[in-house]
């Protein structure tokens, strides 16, 4: 049975791990040298021999030299100055402290003279361990520290008025230590280093493949490939993630056949319906034509006030259901992908002013003045009956939203990105809600607050729609509100002639 372990458990696991053996290798190291160093003290303690065991002869046969009468001897200040040339000259590192010490008035030795001022004054220690003699001169061994106290007697014309006391570091030369300090760093710089490699190796292998392979997977999975699974077999947060990765792939792809088998029945649906509304359209419009040329005469002939009001009701409704069919069938036409399009390079302003022209009547009668602000330059390439088309909806429509008081249009195109040209057509009339902007676009939407007051199939706007796209444009609607009129924005294809 595999065990499951955290993320984060094992981030802590791979640092304790590896803090745990840098730690060792270090004590190890650390153990080692001071081993080394303890043998070389114990080398230079009991044997006597070396470099410090000469020097502090040497340094006694000077003293001797240096002090061989009683005026010298008395001299505190010669003294002094002799005692210090000798611990700080370079060529004696070792030598850590003299003293001079001498019998005081009650007959105590103590320390007289000293190049460690506070030492004078005291008593000296009085050794009773690890003392060795080699005639007049003892050797103090420290317990604790690394250093060697030699004591001799001072001996001047054969008597004995005090004792010379050196204290030597017994550690080993200063070169030796620098090595070790060197060694020490340099072990410690490539552990460090090796840690460092070993937790990017082991953050690598747990976490960071782990994740790159849930991306690239991740990636095929966005581009529709469904069937991909992620491959993180890991019992940790990525392992479940991973898991339950796959699992939501799986009922998208469910998700996604279930939608194109509905899609496929929708499409079918739809074909059927364009064909049944074509159909109807035709065997509505063949008896209803006939209706259409006849009742504006007999509404014209008929005096009796009654009857002619009902007679006008009935043309007016006659012709309603006519432009009610006839928009059915563009539109039914407009969604069938047989449908051809004339395109051409065609002049945008001069389409325009066109429209404007044969709804002149329409805007007069209204009250509302068209603006065509479009330059002369603009060069779109549309079916010139289509962009037509779309010119009087849109005009009409802002002519239906348009209160009695009148207003204006004003029609407007410019540069857009990927070389399409972008073109508004801004009203005066009532404003929209954006509720009212969600579905301005659908067949047959009519706002209700309008229905009664405005006479509407409501599909010119969803045929313009689906002229636009034929187009490949877009189309889309804004209004600050009720009251503020409203602008249509839609785009054209642009050629590269336009300046």
């Amino acid at each position: 049975m595999k065990v499951n372990y955290s993320i984060s458990l094992k981030l802590t696991l791979i640092v304790v791990l590896l803090s745990t053996i840098i730690i060792l290798s270090l004590s190890f190291v650390n153990f080692n040298i001071q081993s080394e160093r303890e043998d070389k003290i114990y080398y230079n303690t009991t044997e006597w021999a070396g470099v410090n065991f000469a020097q502090s002869h040497a340094v006694l046969k000077s003293l001797e030299e240096e002090l061989a009468d009683y005026d010298k001897y008395n001299d505190t200040e010669y003294i002094t100055q002799i005692i210090n040339d000798i611990v700080y000259d370079e060529n004696n590192t070792e030598i850590l402290q003299i003293n001079i010490n001498k019998p005081n008035d009650e007959g105590v030795i103590v320390v007289n003279i000293s190049t460690n001022p506070s030492a004078v004054g005291t008593i000296p220690n009085k050794f009773n361990i690890n003392v060795s003699k080699e005639g007049d001169t003892y050797y103090v061994v420290n317990e604790t520290k690394p250093i060697l106290t030699i004591v001799t007697p001072v001996n001047i014309s054969g008597d004995v008025i005090g004792t010379y006391e050196i204290i030597i570091s017994m550690n080993p030369p200063l070169e030796s230590n620098e090595a070790q300090i060197q060694f020490i760093v340099i072990v410690a710089f490539a552990s460090i280093f090796i840690l460092i490699l070993s937790i990017l190796y082991l953050l690598r292998k747990s976490i960071v493949k782990p994740i790159i392979k849930f991306r690239d997977s991740a990636k095929i999975i966005g581009k529709g490939d469904l069937d991909t699974k992620i491959g993180i077999d890991s019992r940790d947060e990525l392992g479940e993630l991973a898991l339950a990765f796959n699992e939501m792939a799986k009922d998208l792809k469910e998700s996604r056949d279930k939608i194109e088998d509905y899609n496929n029945i929708l499409e079918n649906l739809l074909d059927r319906k364009d064909e049944f509304i074509g159909q109807l359209g035709h065997d509505l419009k063949n008896p209803l034509q006939p209706l259409i040329g006849l009742l504006p005469g007999l509404v014209e002939k008929e005096t009796d006030p009654e009857k002619k009001e009902l007679l006008q009701i009935m043309s007016n409704n006659a012709e309603h259901m006519r432009d009610l069919i006839h928009d059915t069938l563009e539109l039914a036409k407009l969604r069938s992908e047989t449908v051809e399009f004339d395109m051409q390079d065609l002049n945008l302003k001069q389409e325009v002013d066109k429209v404007i022209d044969s709804q002149k009547l329409l805007l007069r009668d209204n009250k509302i003045e068209a603006v065509n602000k479009i330059s002369e330059n603009i060069i779109v390439e549309a079916d010139k009956l289509r962009l037509s088309e779309v010119f009087t909806n849109l005009i009409t429509n802002s002519v239906k939203y348009t209160d009695e008081s009148g207003g204006s249009i004003t029609i407007d195109a410019e540069k857009d990105k990927e070389d399409m040209i972008k073109v508004s057509v801004r009203d005066t009339g009532i404003g929209m809600t954006k509720d009212q902007i969600n579905k301005i676009f659908d067949e047959f939407y009519k706002a209700d607050k309008f229905s009664s007051e405005y006479s509407s199939t409501g599909l010119g706007l969803a045929i313009v729609k689906r002229i636009v796209e034929k187009f490949e444009g877009t189309i889309w609607v804004e209004s600050d509100g009720p009251g503020k009129g409203s602008i249509f924005y839609f785009t054209l294809k642009s050629k590269a002639k336009n300046n």
